[in-house]
């Protein structure tokens, strides 16, 4: 293939990345528009803290504000309510998946532009028509596979930040004199600590490939630190909003409660108030404005569980981590195929190490991202640029044999192979979810019935005369965006249903009782063992599958 024809080639996958990556998102995010997962309430409504300018709304030590102020953003723009604001903000969702799509691009004008210099010294990298297919596809998967338009998270946010401070690392490699290369470092380390608070700690990488980069210690140390200022600068607000909160220094507690929770933790949470022991009820008091206390910031509830260090533990979660990897996603086999094969009939070239090669600040910051969250967690939406990174990586490294034209030959039809399995996974994605969003099935409601259970549950307690401003509660852990709906709080919960289930009638009763003592008017539960409570005053909700309410405000005691 001649370098014209190249140029052809590489126009139009570009188009295509583009085209589709814009209409698959486009259409996950519509058939999933209905889809409420866990933390979204929690991201709405600390928008709507921008919104109505209740600022400590966005001093949450749990999540980052970040997504929360374009979701605050969109909802001003578009005017949102509960009751559409779910399908509405899917526009945000695509909004970020373009920002990302944008900051892979960035990332592979760097990427061509090393494999152009060193194909003009007389190396034989992959073609570039071969490489930005592969870089792309690779792309889709993460954002579209892994990440999902369908959540309302920071992940698609995440992974656009994490590409952008990698295309400027790229920019300073190619020449690190220039002083504000290293401010639009700090910038973008900065916007990535507001957007997700383990950038804090994960920015010590960026700064260290750029100080290694700089090619002398003496041009090094003035610009990082340049770089260290403007991040600090961005993030200055967050961190003293947080420290302020918890009257000491913090950048965020979610990674200590994690650790806490997954390894080793001590202590008892100081802050929820529990008005009965058997079965337990919590009551959750909490000055910030939102649905359910308790999930709005979650370390705030347990500030008092500290973690407890355990190296023997940490040790032994750490290699079921990186196994849960592999299992998760399991389709990475194909890719170590895939790289072992060109290697095999070809070589890879991995740079040098000072200055680091384009190889280094892709491979960096790659392994440094899979290995913080097989430290302690791991998701598969977490890892979705790390994995782009290192992908890129290797595929940049990659040397074609010099004169043998059937090992050439094979190169293209393999690497053509797992670029058309790249798309066939995107594909199944879109479907898949797709599907799951539009149909129901005996065991599971389609996000669009799960939806309009929301709205019965809502419409079920205003004609009961439960309304704006009312106090609820909860038996277990529930979907609860009909109180969203309805404008309710829920201040009490019984975290533990099969508590509340094995204990006597009396028990059930002096539970209820001190939630209704607390203020609140109703309790709902979901499941079909809460029909065995007809008895006691449990109604399930028509319209419903399995939502049962108890009204507290009529029980006589």
């Amino acid at each position: 293939m001649n370098v014209r024809d190249q140029e052809v080639w590489s126009f139009r996958i570009r188009v295509a990345f583009w085209v589709l990556g814009i209409v698959l998102g486009s259409i996950m995010a519509y058939t999933g528009r209905y889809y409420i997962n866990g933390d979204a309430i929690v991201y709405m409504e600390m928008g709507e803290a921008l919104r109505y300018g209740h600022w400590w709304g966005l001093a949450n030590l749990t999540y980052s504000p970040g997504y929360p102020i374009l979701l605050g953003l969109g909802q001003l723009i578009f005017q949102t309510a509960p009751a559409n604001e779910l399908q509405v903000l899917r526009i945000v969702n695509i909004f970020c998946l373009v920002l990302a799509m944008g900051a892979c691009e960035l990332v592979l004008v760097f990427v061509k532009n090393d494999l152009d210099q060193r194909r003009f010294q007389g190396e034989n990298p992959l073609p570039w028509p071969l490489v930005s297919a592969l870089s792309y596809g690779m792309f889709l998967v993460a954002a579209l596979a892994l990440i999902r338009m369908r959540l309302m998270n920071p992940d698609m946010l995440v992974m656009a930040v994490v590409l952008a401070a990698v295309a400027v690392l790229l920019w300073i490699r190619e020449n690190p004199i220039p002083y504000w290369k290293f401010v639009l470092l700090g910038l973008s380390t900065g916007v990535g600590y507001i957007t997700k608070s383990f950038f804090f700690p994960f920015s010590l990488v960026f700064f260290l490939a750029a100080g290694f980069s700089a090619g002398t210690l003496k041009r090094a140390i003035p610009r990082v630190t340049v770089a260290v200022l403007i991040m600090l600068v961005v993030g200055a607000p967050l961190l003293v909003a947080l420290s302020s909160r918890l009257g000491r220094f913090t950048y965020g507690e979610l990674g200590r409660h994690v650790y806490a929770l997954w390894i080793s933790g001590k202590g008892e949470p100081v802050h929820p108030e529990i008005v009965n022991g058997d079965p337990k009820v919590t009551l959750y008091r909490y000055a910030i404005p939102c649905t359910r206390p308790s999930g709005f910031d979650i370390c705030y509830w347990h500030e008092g569980f500290k973690p407890a260090i355990d190296m023997v533990a940490h040790l032994k979660i750490i290699p079921r981590n990186v196994w849960s990897v592999f299992t998760q996603i399991p389709w990475l086999t194909f890719i170590f195929v895939w790289f072992v094969l060109q290697w095999w009939t070809g070589s890879a070239v991995m740079g040098s190490v000072l200055p680091p090669s384009l190889f280094l600040l892709l491979a960096v910051p790659a392994l440094a991202g899979l290995g913080f969250y097989c430290l302690i967690h791991v998701e598969p939406r977490y890892l979705g640029p790390y994995l782009f990174l290192g992908f890129v990586a290797l595929s940049a490294a990659l040397r074609l044999p010099e004169d043998d034209l059937k090992a050439r030959r094979h190169t293209w039809i393999q690497s053509g192979v797992l670029a058309g399995f790249f798309l066939l996974l995107v594909f199944h994605s879109t479907i898949d979810q797709s599907l799951r969003g539009l149909h129901s099935t005996t065991e599971k409601p389609s996000y669009h019935e799960s939806f309009v259970e929301h709205l019965s549950v809502r419409d079920f307690l205003r004609n009961k005369g439960i309304g704006k401003g009312d106090y609820a509660g909860l038996v277990g852990n529930l979907p609860v965006y009909w109180a969203r709906m309805g404008h309710l709080r829920i201040i009490a919960e019984v975290t533990d249903p099969r508590q509340f289930f094995s204990a006597t009638p009396q028990q059930r009763k002096t539970a209820l009782d001190s939630m209704k003592n607390a203020g609140v008017k109703v309790v709902v539960g979901m499941g079909a063992r809460f029909a065995q409570l007809s008895s006691e005053g449990w109604q399930r909700v028509p319209g419903t599958r399995d939502y049962f309410v108890e009204m507290l405000r009529d029980r006589r005691f």
